[in-house]
């Protein structure tokens, strides 16, 4: 079983006490979906192991993700619609095998009524979700796609990791809210200046400085 304390720092002595008692533990399959767009939200999900991606489908079919929740977070989301009994306006899914505890809303009004930390747990995650959510649309209404794309390959592969992205055109585009076609034909021609080499199924960035100056000039001439 997973140390809640430790997840969740908020969870300790008898705030854990009475989270084990209304709380289930549910496990996702990698590629299921936790919340349907549209449908209520019977439940707060707590992440204890595994990612949960957060996203739109538009009408076009063009995906965008809005976010996602790492292990020892809460769904801000599926918070707000679950205790104020919103319909769900996303999708979320487990992008791994992932184990959460999910708390019914009316049983968490009342943890947040007798708890004051889940209170600042809860903030603060709506907080750090509301600021990625403020960078998604300012990207994408405000940044052109090449330099949104640039920034993605750089921000996959900063050191330590490895300067290989292990990611079709579809998923890369799906990130960016943009098309397939669009992403393959900028890819094209990162890879014609030798600032990448494209594999099925990877991108390899072959200079990351070189990339960076690319994205950095482009920037400033769309400023």
């Amino acid at each position: 079983m997973e140390d809640l304390s430790t997840l969740f720092p908020a969870l300790r002595g008898e705030v854990l006490s009475d989270f084990e008692k209304v709380a289930e533990r549910m496990t996702f399959s990698r590629g299921e979906q936790l919340y349907e767009q549209g449908f209520p939200c019977p439940f707060v999900p707590f992440i204890a192991k595994g990612v949960v991606r957060v996203f739109k489908i538009g009408e076009s079919g063009r995906e965008i993700t809005l976010y996602r929740v790492p292990p020892g977070q809460v769904c801000v989301l599926s918070s707000t619609c679950s205790i104020s009994n919103k319909q769900y306006p996303a999708i979320a899914e487990a992008e791994e095998d992932t184990i959460i505890y999910v708390v019914p809303g009316n049983a968490f009004r009342n943890l947040l009524k007798t708890h004051p930390p889940l209170h600042e747990l809860l903030f603060d995650v709506m907080s750090e979700r509301l600021i990625e959510m403020m960078q998604v649309v300012d990207e994408v209404a405000f940044c052109r796609v090449d330099i949104r794309l640039a920034k993605h390959l750089l921000d996959q592969t900063i050191p330590p990791k490895a300067p290989v992205i292990s990611a079709t055109h579809a998923q890369i585009a799906v990130e960016l809210g943009s098309a397939r076609e669009v992403i393959s034909r900028i890819l094209k021609d990162f890879e014609r200046q030798g600032m990448v080499a494209l594999v099925r199924g990877r991108v390899e960035v072959l200079s990351r400085d070189r990339l960076s100056g690319w994205r950095d000039t482009m920037q400033m001439g769309a400023a």
